[in-house]
């Protein structure tokens, strides 16, 4: 369990710091943080000497035995080289890109070693079972396959080992550039796991650039190691941002305190140990480099307890991979939003006025490598805590728009979802509440009594939000009026959305789960915001089906404009237990939606399934599902294996590749 603060302001004023300013490396400098005038959440670090006193006395600290996080609840088109309508990784904003162990630029695959949970923690395939299906190297590789979408199929073209111990979170592509970053553990929902220090301390994440011109010969240009966990990351232009966590690591040290004789053995210890003992480390190709400077650092301008954690956000121009710059605070992160201006962090905070759950949020302006901050406010309940739960928040106009959820266990109503519009003050440091809903003005709440909230999309001046408890209601916000949010419309229907996907400016798609308990698909008419309506559903299977699209964005594919329709594909295992040779049919299904451009008339219709042979029962919740599609070709990853299969005849597999 984290040890929460006292008060809201540390982690704010932490959080600050890290973007604008821990610089390291040889590029060009972000710049010496100015020091920002109160009421800013966070301060630049005065002295290596303040940095060193916080976090000792992070580590010295007696933890609050009265932890408000353990009742928190916790809500659960691609560019490159190649040629033809092909789709990439899907991502929640066009200009920003998102790491995904499968990647494809038009002309090759890159498929990373799946990871699997073989006790505690996830590894790389390959680590212990050996690897399985044709083509796949027993040792743990990045694969590369050169991809024949006119003869549906695909060739290998070309390897990267990868060493015992190394996991791959995910890449990016650019150019003839392959970035990968690397991990030695892989922790799942880091808003979850990075709960207790002592869980995650001590780790390294890093990452590698390939040149990979020539797939069959692809050569390593640079590769970085950095004390820590791997957070998150984004990449915006020609810069990734990585963000890392660190605690100190000093031998017999004691990370959760609860009593004075654990605190005056944890003193002794610290006692001999300096600064440079406590921060993070960073090499490039084996050689040491200064990862976090004080004097790019910052805390909480009330940082009195100190937190005995290091969040850091690495920015690295990928022209230039081995010329990073890092900012860092010195409490923790539990959530990031990036858009194509902005890189927002979210902490779960406590209000000391009422003990309630809170959200801290710290903005920073990306200009390239340079982090400035911008400031920092406050919302009542919780954001987000990891998984898709980043669609509740967006940018827009400058505007930061989000949705949060406080609860209230025992109550006839439980729990409560409301909607924030923040915008930077003119006169500080902050981040000002401009708008809300409810509010005194619009007290009509966003859900009925009872019900958690699951699909939240932002687009333009409009959100929209899905609630459920026995029955769907679809809200459309009419956010035109940042001051003045309103509900515009709510369609009720069964079941629930946990994704949307926005298919024009007046149709809607939604993912999720029907009332009987199968995956559940649904268009919605959205040309009147005042009356939304249903123009069709369709449902996979019963209780018990299950697909890796409601979770996970990046299993969802989406191709626009393919003739007169739109097409997409969602894996899904659908469970019937009356089928002969088993009751889990896992495979990749394929959709159209027809007449688009006339809402009244749109339709959404099943074209078919790719389901390629299994061996044995397949244990349907242990595999990784990634889809591409190529002109009239569909490329479906399923664990390492590589299936194709044309979108007409989708019951005629080649492969594995």
């Amino acid at each position: 369990m984290t040890r929460m603060p006292s008060t809201p302001l540390p982690a704010l004023t932490l959080v600050a710091a890290l973007l604008a300013g821990c610089g390291g490396g040889s590029s060009s400098s972000p710049g010496t943080p100015t020091p920002t005038p109160e009421p800013a959440a966070l301060k630049p670090v005065s002295s290596a000497n303040e940095l060193e006193a916080s976090l000792k006395a992070g580590l010295t600290a007696i933890e609050n035995p009265q932890n408000p996080e353990s009742a928190l609840s916790s809500d659960a088109a691609g560019a490159g080289s190649g040629s033809g309508n092909f789709t990439g990784t899907y991502t929640q904003d066009v200009n920003v890109d998102e790491f995904d162990a499968v990647r494809y630029d038009g002309e090759h695959l890159f498929v990373a070693p799946r990871r699997y949970l073989p006790c505690c923690f996830f590894a790389a395939a390959g680590q212990g079972d050996g690897a399985t299906g044709t083509g796949t190297p027993s040792q743990p590789s990045i694969r590369i396959l050169a991809t024949d979408p006119a003869g549906v199929g695909a060739t290998l073209a070309g390897t990267i080992p990868l060493e015992d111990g190394i996991s791959v979170q995910g890449m990016y592509l650019d150019g003839d550039r392959m970035f990968a970053l690397t991990s030695t553990q892989v922790y799942g929902g880091y808003g979850d796991f990075f709960a207790s220090v002592a869980l995650w301390a001590p780790e390294k994440l890093g990452y590698r650039v390939y040149d990979v011109s020539d797939p069959a010969a692809p050569a390593l240009e640079v590769d970085v190691s950095i004390d820590g966990v791997f957070v998150d990351s984004r990449r915006v232009g020609d810069v990734v941002y990585i963000v890392s966590r660190h605690t100190p690591v000093v031998e017999g040290i004691i990370y959760d305190v609860r009593t004075a004789a654990e605190q005056a053995h944890n003193e002794a210890l610290l006692a001999g140990v300096t600064l440079d003992d406590l921060l993070p480390k960073m090499r490039v190709d084996g050689a040491p480099r200064t990862l976090v400077d004080p004097a790019r650092c910052y805390l909480a301008t009330d940082d009195t307890q100190g937190y005995p954690v290091i969040t850091s956000v690495t920015a690295v121009p990928i022209s230039n991979p081995a010329a990073a710059t890092t900012t860092c605070y010195n409490e923790p992160t539990y959530g990031i939003y990036v858009s194509q201006q902005s890189l927002y962090f979210t902490e779960i905070r406590q209000d000391p006025a009422t003990s309630d759950a809170a959200t801290r949020i710290h903005k920073f302006a990306l200009a390239g490598t340079t982090l400035s901050y911008r400031g920092s406010g406050d919302v009542a309940g919780q954001v987000w805590r990891g998984g898709q739960a980043d669609f509740r928040m967006d940018e827009f106009d400058g505007d930061l728009r989000l949705l949060a959820s406080t609860w209230e266990f025992g109550s006839d109503d439980f729990v409560d979802h409301k909607l924030f519009v923040l915008r930077e003050s003119p006169s500080a440091l902050r981040l000002d509440i401009i708008g809300e809903l409810p509010n005194a003005n619009r007290p009509t709440e966003i859900g009925k009594p009872n019900e958690a909230l699951y699909g939240v999309r932002f687009l333009g001046d409009r959100a929209y939000a899905v609630t459920f408890e026995q029955i769907d209601p679809l809200y459309v916000i009419d956010l035109a009026d940042p001051r003045d949010p309103r509900i515009a419309g709510e369609l009720m229907v069964t079941g629930f959305s946990d994704f949307l996907h926005p298919v024009t400016g007046e149709l809607l798609l939604g993912l999720g789960t029907s009332a009987a308990g199968g995956v559940k698909l649904e268009l919605f008419d959205i040309s009147d915001i005042a009356d939304p309506l249903s123009r069709g559903s369709i449902q996979l299977g019963g209780p018990g089906t299950y697909s890796e699209a409601r979770y996970d964005r990046h299993a969802f594919t989406y191709q626009a404009n393919a003739g007169s329709v739109d097409r997409f594909a969602i894996p899904a295992t659908v469970y019937d237990p009356s089928a002969q040779g088993g009751a889990w049919e896992p495979g990749l299904h394929l959709f159209e939606i027809h007449d688009k451009t006339d809402p009244a008339l749109a339709a959404l219709q099943g074209v078919g399934t790719i389901r390629p042979p299994v061996e044995d029962t397949p244990w349907v919740f242990d595999s990784r599902n990634r889809s591409f599609i190529h002109d009239d070709t569909v490329f479906y990853v399923r664990g390492e294996e590589v299936w194709a299969a044309e979108w007409i005849a989708p019951t005629v597999v080649n492969g594995p590749f």
